[in-house]
């Protein structure tokens, strides 16, 4: 007769060796968004935007990086490049960097345009499509035609996408974009006038639109059909069979290095690879399409300077070649394509070649300046990439000898006083213009912006000489803007002061950084604050709050703002007698300005706490910062004034139907290093149809 079963007996599998709920999860998640599923999602939502290229009759533009990959490269007619963040709740922006004014091009030879882009679940369009590309339109309206025919000339949004309060407060831009881009760019109106005939028109569709049995016309406006290629998911990808919508969006994240060209030229392959086969062929794909000539742009008006990638160029026919690279190009290319004049730069790859770049651009000065003639022949810049390094190069030469026609005449720089934040946009925009896949990095844009900004420090100047060769010898002085060193340039400052040379001073750090990292330093210590508020309608009470305040800072991923959390208590104490214990947060952020000619500024903006609603102040704005809601305010240029420090916001900010205007004072300690009278005051002018107040609240360091 058998032993009963004994606890001992039981052999367990070790916890190790079972998975647990979540992993469970995250492993069917990760098989459903495989390399093939995306690819036939891809296929799936391609078949839809050609149906809608079709049912328009108007040629597919992509809006890069994500559109190409829906668009077969045989029926692909342009690119745009109109970023989903330009059009981000309270982020608005017309970008003058990438105008985007190929895309009147195709207008203006088929009628209208179809531009495909997508976006990930949760939403059932990309922001570039419901408000970045429909404020564009709104913009070159205006310019164009003016402001007759009012009803054309007004902003359109997607009722379903955009509410009236963000529709009204991105319309209350526009005009601002229109000054900016009129005055910075200087476009040709002309030219922009003979390719649009009447206004544009942007029009929605999406999987769940009914399109047109015949093409429909139009003869009112140009329309600018926006596709969102992918169905809207509302559950998870486990429950769609496969179909993830948005697969390309992020494409660097499972694509194995695969390009929009090569899948569309092995599909069948690649469709009928399994997810295990698929890197190794992939890869194969890659090395068996490298080679052939590298693609050379020309940079309008000039007909002359032309910006390309070091790899497998071709150097024929070109007088003066400049490379921004680790090493020199080879004697012997140089020669054998009859290059006259050769100028090397020696930048290392990534942010650190963008460093590079700010000490040895001072070389262009010196080397057309030793140049027996000048040279009027075909100028060529390089760089490994081709549009980073060398579209910094080519700005400077644009920015230093080039006129308003487009001629380069490198016998006279222009001078530094002659060259300012707007010139410097306005020459940037011919580039983007001439070729918008040439955008360069804010690190290049900012050494660029070292070497021709004219700095606040007469004496900060950067001699460059040559050696004295018999040709005699030469002296250029290039201001240098003053900006935050590197940590390898502070050591090479400190190198050379120990051999007795002067350095250029470095410029001090701005007022708002200055105030914001006051705030950040004092993580352990308190603001009190007391705060009137009065308000001119009986519904809204008046009265008094008193409390304390602290700003916490919060570690956030790159390429995050430094980011703090401002959380305050305190008691209202109405002036009919009640009381009422008072808490809120907001989230500060230092920002970078829009562009990188444009100072830093400080943006307050909500907390968001839907999605972390027991959040305590040591959790900050959350690993991912999903604490931190919409813009609320944002503060201007901090100017001094009557011995004050002042600022306003940037412009006033519609919350709901009520218009606020702010407005801040700072003392000494805050903005001054070591400063003592640590205080600070915002002002808030609020109006609206139930509210009409002004609220005043002084902090002071405990």
């Amino acid at each position: 007769m058998s032993q009963p079963l004994k606890e001992a007996d039981i052999i367990f599998p070790h916890l190790s060796n079972t998975p647990n709920l979540s992993s469970t999860l995250s492993s069917l998640r990760r098989s459903t968004l495989s390399t093939q599923n995306r690819l036939a999602s891809i296929v799936s939502d391609s078949d839809f935007v050609t149906s809608v290229g079709s049912a328009y009759d108007l040629p597919l533009v992509a809006n890069e990086r994500c559109g190409s990959w829906y668009i077969p490269p045989s029926q692909k007619s342009g690119s745009v490049y109109f970023k989903s963040t330009d059009g981000h709740m309270g982020e608005w922006r017309f970008s003058l960097r990438r105008l985007n004014l190929q895309l009147l091009d195709v207008v203006m030879s088929h009628g209208g345009a179809v531009v495909v882009d997508s976006t990930r679940r949760g939403k059932s369009m990309p922001d570039a499509l419901s408000k970045t590309i429909p404020t564009w339109c709104c913009v070159i309206n205006r310019v164009v035609f003016g402001a007759r025919e009012k009803d054309e000339m007004g902003l359109f949004t997607p009722p379903q996408a955009v509410s009236e309060s963000e529709h009204a407060q991105m319309e209350k831009r526009i005009d601002g974009f229109v000054r900016q881009f009129m005055e910075i760019c200087k476009p040709n109106l002309s030219e922009l006038r003979s390719k649009l005939q009447k206004p544009l028109r942007p029009i929605w569709v999406t999987q769940q639109s009914s399109l047109p049995d015949l093409a429909p016309s139009f003869p009112d406006f140009h329309p600018i059909v926006l596709c969102t290629a992918s169905r809207r998911v509302r559950g998870a990808e486990a429950s769609e069979s496969g179909y993830i919508q948005g697969a390309a969006d992020d494409h660097e994240a499972w694509s194995h290095g695969l390009t929009p060209p090569i899948f569309w030229k092995h599909k069948d392959m690649l469709m009928k690879t399994s997810e295990e086969d698929a890197p190794a062929l992939i890869e194969r794909l890659l090395n068996e399409d490298e080679g052939g000539s590298t693609f050379v742009s020309l940079i309008r008006p000039t007909s002359k300077l032309h910006v390309s990638s070091s790899d497998q160029m071709n150097l024929a026919g070109f007088e003066f070649v400049v490379s921004c690279t680790p090493e020199p190009l080879a004697p012997s290319m140089l020669k054998e394509a009859g290059v006259k004049h050769y100028l090397h730069f020696k930048c290392r790859p990534g942010k650190l070649g963008s460093r590079d770049l700010r000490t040895q651009l001072p070389q262009l000065l010196y080397f057309f300046s030793s140049l027996s003639t000048p040279t009027f022949g075909n100028i060529l810049v390089c760089c490994p990439t081709g549009k980073d390094l060398s579209v910094g190069t080519a700005l400077a030469i644009l920015c230093l000898y080039t006129n308003e026609e487009g001629d380069i005449d490198t016998s006279k720089p222009r001078e530094a006083k002659d060259i300012g934040k707007a010139f410097i946009k306005q020459r940037l925009s011919w580039i983007t213009t001439s070729s918008p896949a040439l955008n360069p990095s804010r690190t290049t844009l900012q050494s660029v912006n070292a070497v021709l900004l004219e700095s606040q420090d007469p004496k900060a100047y950067l001699q460059t000489k040559s050696n004295d060769t018999g040709g005699g010898s030469f002296t250029a002085s290039i201001p240098i803007r003053e900006t935050r060193p590197s940590s390898q340039e502070l050591e090479e400052v400190q190198t050379r002061d120990a051999s007795g040379n002067k350095e250029p001073q470095q410029r001090p750090p701005s007022m708002s950084r200055n105030i914001f990292e006051s705030l950040r330093n004092s993580p352990n210590t308190l603001w009190s604050f007391q705060r009137t508020l009065h308000s001119s309608l009986p519904t809204h009470p008046s009265g008094t709050v008193t409390g304390t305040a602290t700003f916490t800072p919060c570690g956030l991923p790159d390429p995050s703002p430094p980011t703090l959390l401002y959380a305050e208590e305190g008691e209202f104490a109405t002036d009919t007698g009640l009381k009422f214990t008072a808490r809120r947060k907001y989230v500060y952020q230092l920002k970078p300005g829009d562009d990188a000619t444009e100072g830093e500024h400080i943006a307050v903006r909500f907390f968001d706490d839907e999605k972390m609603p027991r959040a305590v102040i040591e959790d900050g704005v959350g690993k991912n910062g999903e604490g931190i809601g919409g813009l609320f305010v944002e503060m201007g240029d901090i100017k001094t004034s009557g011995g004050e420090v002042k600022a306003k916001n940037k412009e006033t900010h519609l919350c709901a139907k009520d218009l606020y205007t702010a407005s801040w004072k700072f003392g000494e300690g805050l903005v001054a290093e070591g400063g003592r009278d640590a205080w600070w005051e915002v002002r808030y002018d609020v109006k609206g149809p139930q509210k009409d107040y002004v609220s005043i609240t002084r902090y002071t360091l405990v």
